[in-house]
């Protein structure tokens, strides 16, 4: 697709720069073939140009949409990721034994953190603190449940 409209333009241009050089070498006394389709060959090279300026624009903002979707989920991931192991680790050895209720000094705490590290994606996403308190808590509880599972929460 680039390959054919990139080969279209060329013909525009090259058809403008033939009609220019044709009419600067016609006699003075008549009008040019070229002369007389340039107009609509500068008009329609106008609107090939709009067309491919609005394409790219297009095609750009749909690639940094992704890139800046993926940069907020990524950073709000980092940010829950972290929070858990900021939790655990201030819970020390009693991360296996550590309950969860949204009322807990820690998971607040974790939120807190959340909410500082990642406050674009929250805003970008539409994630409420309380949404982030539940999401938190999930990655708690798997994070606490691979921590007993291999035995490390008794080690730490």
């Amino acid at each position: 697709m680039i390959r054919y409209l990139a080969a279209l333009a060329a013909a525009c241009l090259g058809l403008v720069l033939l009609a220019a050089n044709a009419e600067a070498q016609a006699p003075s006394t008549g009008e040019s073939l070229f002369g007389v389709f340039r107009p609509y060959l500068v008009e329609l090279a106008g609107v090939f140009i709009a067309a491919l300026a609005a394409w790219l624009f297009k095609l750009l903002r749909e690639k940094l949409g992704i890139d800046i979707e993926a940069k907020h989920r990524d950073a709000l991931q980092a940010a829950l990721t972290n929070a858990a192991g900021l939790v655990i680790n201030r819970a020390g050895g009693l991360a296996g034994a550590l309950a969860l209720p949204n009322a807990n000094p820690l998971v607040q705490q974790g939120v807190s953190y959340v909410i500082d590290s990642a406050p674009d994606a929250l805003k970008h996403f539409g994630i409420t603190p309380e949404e982030a308190r539940r999401v938190l808590t999930e990655k708690l509880e798997a994070k606490i449940g691979v921590l007993i599972s291999t035995g490390a929460a008794a080690k730490a």
